[in-house]
C-alpha cells in the first residue's frame, strides 16, 4: 500500500493505482466521467509530493500554474498531498436560457454564461448543477453566438441528462467549466475536403463544425454523414437537407441501422448502413500511394465508433493531424465490470 493525503485525510492506494481509483474504492464522493483525462471533471489541486508523468497532460498553462491535475491520470506516490477544488475556482455562473425538443429523446439547450466564453463547435464544456453533480457535453455552435448550444440525449439511467431533459427549467442556475478540446474547424483548412461523420448526438458537433466552416467561407467540399438507429432519430434531417440546397459545396447523407416503417423513408439521402462505412466507400484510400490528399476527417460520437474509425483512417495512410475526434466518454454506471 502507498499512502497519500486528500483534504487532510490519509488514503491507502494499491500498487500503480490512480488517485481517482483509490478515492472511489474507498468511497470518497468525487466527480469523474471519462477516466481518460479528456473531460476534466476529476480535477484536484496538488499541495505537496512528487507528481507522476502525465498527471497534468492536456491542461492549459493556467491550470498547470495553479497546480491542478487530473486525478484519473495521476499515479499515487508516497506522501502525495492533494485537495478537492472549490467550484468557484474553476467554474463560472451560468443559466439555462432556453430548451427546444428536437425529438422524443434529444433536447437543444442554450446556455448563457455570466461572462464571455470563446467557444467553438466540436469542443466540450462541463455543466455542474446545484448538488455538485457534473457532466461533459459537446458544444454545437461557434463564438458567433452569445449562447453556448448543446444537443443532449436523454440516456437510460442518466442522472444528469434526465434532469436536463425532464426537470431543468428555463432560468435554472448552473455552473460551467471550459471549453476544452480542439476537434474544431480552422480557417487554415479553407481548401480541404471536410469529411464529417457523427453517430447519435455526435451529429450536434459535426453539424456545428460544418456551420462554422460555411460561415467562414470554406472553399473546399464538405461531406456530412449522420448515423442513427431509425429514421425517427435523424433529428436534424430537414435542417441538413435545407443546408445542402443553400450551399453548393455541402453534401449530407443520413444512414440508419433499420427502417421500422419498411422502405418508405429510404431515398438517396437516407440509406441503410453504418455512416463510417458509407463515408469510406465514397472517399476511398489508395494505400499504395503516399498520402497527399486534402481530405480532413472529423469523427464524433460513441467511444467505440470514434476509436475504430480513427485507427482505420490512420492505418490507411492519413496523418493523425488530419483526423479530429470527439469521443463521448460517459461515466460507467454498471455495478460490475463488463465481461
Amino acid at each position: 500500500m502507498t499512502k497519500f493525503y486528500f483534504d487532510g485525510q490519509g488514503v491507502d492506494a494499491l500498487p500503480d493505482e490512480t488517485v481517482l481509483d483509490a478515492l472511489l474504492r474507498q468511497g470518497h464522493p468525487v466527480n469523474y466521467s471519462c477516466k481518460k483525462g479528456r473531460c476534466k471533471t476529476c480535477l484536484v489541486q496538488h499541495l505537496e509530493g512528487e507528481l507522476t508523468a502525465g498527471a497534468q497532460r492536456g491542461l492549459n498553462s493556467r491550470l498547470k500554474e495553479s497546480h491542478y491535475l487530473c486525478s484519473c491520470q495521476c499515479r499515487v506516490t508516497e506522501g502525495l498531498k492533494l485537495k478537492s477544488l472549490l467550484a468557484q475556482d474553476l467554474f463560472i455562473p451560468a443559466k439555462l436560457y432556453s430548451k427546444e425538443y428536437l425529438s422524443d429523446s434529444v433536447v437543444k439547450l442554450k446556455i448563457e454564461a455570466a461572462e464571455k466564453i470563446e467557444h467553438r463547435a466540436g469542443q466540450h464544456i462541463n455543466l455542474r448543477r446545484f448538488d455538485g453533480l457534473t457532466r461533459s457535453y459537446s458544444v454545437t455552435n461557434g463564438a458567433y453566438s452569445e449562447f453556448i448550444e448543446l444537443h443532449v440525449r436523454r440516456k437510460y439511467n442518466g442522472q444528469f441528462s434526465d434532469w436536463l431533459f425532464n426537470h431543468a427549467s428555463t432560468g435554472e442556475n448552473i455552473l460551467i467549466q471550459g471549453p476544452w478540446g480542439d476537434c474544431c474547424y480552422s480557417p487554415d483548412y479553407i481548401d480541404d475536403s471536410l469529411i464529417l461523420i457523427g453517430n447519435g448526438t455526435g451529429l450536434g458537433a459535426v453539424y456545428g463544425i460544418a456551420r462554422d466552416a460555411l460561415m467562414s467561407g470554406h472553399r473546399g467540399e464538405i461531406f456530412l454523414y449522420h448515423g442513427a438507429k431509425t429514421f425517427e432519430q435523424l433529428y436534424q434531417h430537414s435542417t441538413l437537407l435545407k443546408m445542402m440546397m443553400e450551399y453548393r459545396n455541402f453534401t449530407y447523407q443520413a444512414c440508419i441501422e433499420s427502417d421500422t416503417e419498411g422502405e418508405e423513408h429510404l431515398s438517396s439521402r437516407v440509406i441503410l448502413g453504418n455512416p463510417f462505412d458509407v463515408a469510406m466507400s465514397r472517399h476511398p484510400f489508395d494505400t499504395r500511394m503516399p498520402c497527399d490528399s486534402q481530405n480532413r476527417f472529423y469523427l464524433c460520437g460513441e467511444p467505440g465508433f470514434v476509436s475504430i474509425g480513427q485507427k482505420t483512417i490512420f492505418l490507411n495512410g492519413t496523418p493523425l493531424d488530419r483526423v479530429h475526434v470527439l469521443s463521448f466518454d460517459y461515466k460507467d454506471l454498471r455495478s460490475r465490470p463488463r465481461d
